[in-house]
């Protein structure tokens, strides 16, 4: 591959890292193209990158930026999963992958400047999608509100009751 077409290669990296959230790198040794392709589907399907892209290319691309961590840990064949919107989204279809394509094998990410192990980021896969944990971070600041809205009309409820006994009593009488 020529000099400048590395250089705009790395240029065109460090754009797409520019507004992703997170990467996820991958060994790919064995897979098949097909396998390859269903991966790289699943992945574009959910508005995420995976490209198999040298080493050197992504070191030059991610020099003095917050992906800079990783350059230690490039070593191999790689492929890189970058994700723009919901990291546990992209870690959820690698992990998946990795379980139905054995010689799959997430290798580390990157989230917000910090590295992450294989580990981590299986433990990011189980995370449920943004829209639920947002649902249970509403649905809890809701519950005191509720509470006290239940609380003020109790009183109210019990004082119609006392009304309602006493208009009863009158017309026995």
């Amino acid at each position: 591959m020529k000099k400048e077409r590395k250089v705009e290669l790395a240029k065109r990296l460090a754009e797409q890292l520019q507004e992703a959230k997170i990467v996820i790198v991958a060994g790919y040794s064995g897979l098949t193209v097909a396998e390859m392709e269903s991966i790289r589907n699943d992945i574009k399907k959910a508005g995420c990158t995976f490209n198999v892209i040298k080493n050197n290319i992504v070191k030059k691309a991610i020099e003095g930026s917050d992906w800079d961590v990783m350059k230690e840990q490039l070593r191999g064949a790689n492929a890189f999963a970058l994700g723009f919107d919901d990291p546990a989204v992209l870690a959820k279809i690698l992990v998946e992958k990795a379980k139905e394509f054995k010689k799959l094998e997430v290798k580390f990410g990157c989230l917000g400047g910090k590295l992450l192990t294989a580990e981590d980021v299986k433990a990011l896969s189980k995370l449920p999608p943004k829209e639920v944990l947002l649902a249970q971070v509403l649905g809890t600041m809701k519950a005191p509100i509720s509470g006290f809205v239940n609380v003020l009309a109790a009183n109210i409820r019990q004082l119609l009751y006392v009304l309602k006994a006493i208009e009863e009593k009158k017309k026995e009488n």
